[in-house]
């Protein structure tokens, strides 16, 4: 590719990326990202299901970036850690 076109690309994918961060995905974590685990549940005569894990979501409210209260979807882990600014 070009230089210029490889601007273009960078730009392109910082504007997409930076998209995604400001619009909540139900199912995510908004602090560390975890998702949904999808594979397989193996039984001993080596029948596959698709079985799907889901992680511990909790609607907490916190503190903004300007001292406003927003609700967030956090897993319990991130809750746990400190890494949330819990109101109250």
């Amino acid at each position: 590719m070009r230089s210029g076109a490889m601007v273009a690309w960078a730009c392109f994918l910082s504007n997409h990326f930076q998209f995604q961060e400001d619009v909540p995905v139900a199912g995510k974590c908004q602090i560390c990202g975890k998702g949904t685990l999808k594979g397989n549940q193996v039984s001993h005569a080596n029948n596959k299901t698709k079985k799907m894990s889901k992680p511990n979501l909790q609607s907490v409210k916190t503190l903004g970036p300007n001292g406003q209260h927003t609700r967030m979807n956090v897993c319990t882990r991130c809750i746990r850690s400190g890494k949330v600014k819990k109101v109250g």
